[in-house]
């Protein structure tokens, strides 16, 4: 019985492995297009209908200005506006140089698209008033992009987290199960 409960260590580690895997390619997609925050309207293509998320990137320890503008997607050939999601987790990322942070995702079929960089804001009035409290220096515009990445749906995301959590229970529950069997299951 004791053996049973240690396998459960390797499958554990396999399935973080796996989950680690997944939950890296929703946040690390191909960038489709990137902008520069100086410039204010683009066109891109997109070579394959899917998810797709929008990320700000600019120096590290910086203030954006995200509170000065909202990005605007919208289907050239149809002239609908893609509706663009907030992102629930905003994951980030950052080499101790730059850092990128997601702030919407949407669905959008092959098509070619408009980006525009509207009035508004694209973040809440809560972190707009945590960004003023900052001491940094404001980013160079020049130094600021926009980028439309490659994305996974969230549920993936979902799937991601349960089965991290479900990794770590497969370990540490292996090695508690596994140490405690002969008091647990005598004989």
């Amino acid at each position: 019985m004791q053996i049973l409960f240690f396998s459960l260590i390797p499958f554990g580690i396999i399935l973080l492995i796996f989950s680690i895997k997944l939950i890296h390619n929703t946040f690390s997609g191909t960038i489709v297009h990137e902008v520069p925050y100086s410039l204010k309207s683009s066109e891109f293509n997109i070579s394959a209908g899917g998810y797709y998320s929008v990320w700000h990137k600019g120096p590290f320890f910086r203030k954006a200005p995200v509170a000065d503008y909202k990005p605007v997607v919208t289907n050239a050939s149809t002239g609908e506006n893609i509706q663009l999601t907030h992102s629930i987790f905003r994951p980030n990322s950052n080499d101790g140089r730059s850092a990128r942070m997601e702030l919407y995702r949407f669905y959008a079929p092959e098509g070619r698209y408009i980006f525009n960089l509207a009035e508004g804001s694209s973040i809440t009035k809560a972190e707009k008033k945590l960004i003023d409290l900052t001491p940094a220096k404001r980013v160079d515009p020049d130094k600021y992009f926009i980028q439309v990445r490659e994305s996974q749906s969230r549920l993936v995301l979902a799937a991601g987290i349960i089965l991290i959590t479900l990794s770590g229970l497969c370990i540490i529950g292996g090695l508690v199960l596994g140490i405690l069997a002969k008091q647990i299951f005598p004989g």
